[in-house]
């Protein structure tokens, strides 16, 4: 019996979009394209959400794979990005759903310490029980221990939750613990739909 709902945070409680975000700061598709490699898919992201490196040695190791006119980009836009994490209204309202009718409900995100400076700015974190970023376990998602920490953390059986990511890989993870889980698109109604056929009313 599924009794609680554990859920990842981009894409899923908020979205960001990182493609549009550096094209807002680029003249042109091939720099915003750039920025996007040399920030968001870089190692020191990873790092950033695992918790293990500062936002200034990061952001040095950005700029020395950019080209000189793109440098000061990669500091903006590290520190500015969760201003353009856009809350999705339509979850936050489903997930006071679920908690009016008892479900527990969970964070579980790849997330640096940035978070807690965008944290008020996710009404839906208001309904949650508790949650678990990287950050402060220097994990990531899909490892399972990241995974096995949150269900430490509030006493909680795998087999009594529901994982909701946007990455496959992550939810693989999950089912992989004894979780039931889906990968979340976007559309409230088809995790509405996912979570009744687990047995969740």
């Amino acid at each position: 019996m599924i009794k609680n709902i554990v859920f990842d945070m981009g894409n899923v409680l908020a979205k960001f979009d990182a493609a549009l975000f550096c094209a807002s700061r680029a003249e042109n598709p091939r720099d915003a394209e750039l920025l996007r490699s040399a920030v968001f898919s870089s190692v020191e992201w990873a790092q950033l959400d695992r918790g293990v490196i500062s936002g200034e040695k990061a952001v040095k190791a950005m700029e020395e794979r950019l080209p000189k006119r793109l440098r000061g980009q990669a500091a903006w836009l590290v520190e500015h990005w969760y201003d353009h994490f856009k809350p999705d209204r339509a979850m936050e309202k489903f997930i006071g759903g679920l908690k009016e009718k008892g479900y527990g409900i969970y964070l579980l995100s790849n997330a640096g310490f940035d978070f807690y400076n965008f944290k008020p700015s996710l009404g839906a974190l208001k309904y949650f029980d508790g949650g678990l970023i990287s950050a402060e376990v220097h994990l990531l998602k899909p490892d399972k221990e990241i995974f096995l920490s949150l269900l430490k953390k509030y006493s909680l059986k795998s087999g009594e939750c529901f994982f909701v990511d946007d990455m496959s890989a992550n939810v693989e993870a999950a089912l992989n613990l004894g979780f039931k889980g889906m990968v979340y698109t976007g559309r409230v109604r088809d995790l509405a739909l996912a979570l009744s056929r687990a047995g969740v009313c």
